[in-house]
């Protein structure tokens, strides 16, 4: 396993919208802790967005101290504004330090290079496709999708072709525990690859390869990584 710690890529402004979105997502894990219905309302369901149609829901309602009876509940969100609230929704703690660290590390870059605003947007189009590339092969499916995951990819197919030779300090798990220094563009390749080797059922990793390649393409689509750096150079160009 490779955890990345940080890279060694600076940057010229402060990455507001990176920021933000790491303080709206723990805001709103927050609140999951306080009403865990959040989860069952916003997250996205496959079936129920293909259908265009909210679907109904078993809840649990207290009634009584310590007791509890499930109660079918009409889910009132739009099927389509779903898979956005399920962007910023996140199944525990670890799932959202993972997806936060992730994007602070590569967030702050592709906001810088892309500007605040189109990366904003750009980040949203990349959770929509990725939510995508999990719904359609899976269209049938009423088990809740949720999480920054594929947006975050998005970020990290986008700063695969904007700074490849960037250095990362990752901690590499074989064993032993390893510090080690590689290039950014090692380790994305390791974690685009090993999407394809995921197990577990609960990960949406069709998601994440779809996040990927839609950051991989929107670099390509604006003109690839000379047109959006210009004439900026950082102390690993040649």
């Amino acid at each position: 396993m490779l955890i990345p710690i940080r890279d060694h890529n600076p940057t010229r402004r402060f990455p507001f919208v990176t920021v933000g979105l790491i303080v709206v997502n723990t805001i709103v894990f927050l609140m999951q802790q306080f009403d865990p219905h959040i989860m069952l309302y916003y997250s996205a369901i496959p079936a129920e967005v293909l259908r265009n149609e909210p679907g109904v829901i078993r809840v649990p309602v207290e009634v009584a101290p310590g007791w509890a009876r499930m109660v079918e509940v009409q889910r009132e969100v739009a099927p389509q504004l779903t898979i956005f609230t399920s962007m910023f929704l996140h199944g525990g703690w670890l799932h959202l330090i993972g997806n936060m660290w992730s994007l602070w590390i590569f967030g702050n870059n592709v906001e810088d290079t892309l500007g605040h605003w189109r990366y904003l947007i750009l980040y949203l189009v990349w959770g929509y496709l990725a939510a995508w590339s999990h719904i359609l092969p899976n269209m049938y499916s009423d088990v809740p999708v949720v999480g920054a995951s594929g947006a975050i990819a998005g970020v990290m197919g986008a700063y695969a072709l904007l700074f490849p030779h960037a250095r990362l300090d990752c901690v590499l798990l074989f064993f032993v525990l390893t510090f080690v220094e590689v290039p950014a563009i090692f380790f994305l390749i390791f974690w685009f690859v090993s999407q394809f080797f995921v197990a577990s059922p609960g990960v949406a990793y069709l998601a994440h390869i779809g996040g990927f390649v839609a950051g991989l393409a929107t670099v390509k689509l604006l003109g690839g990584r000379d047109a959006l750096l210009g004439y900026r150079r950082y102390y690993w160009d040649e």
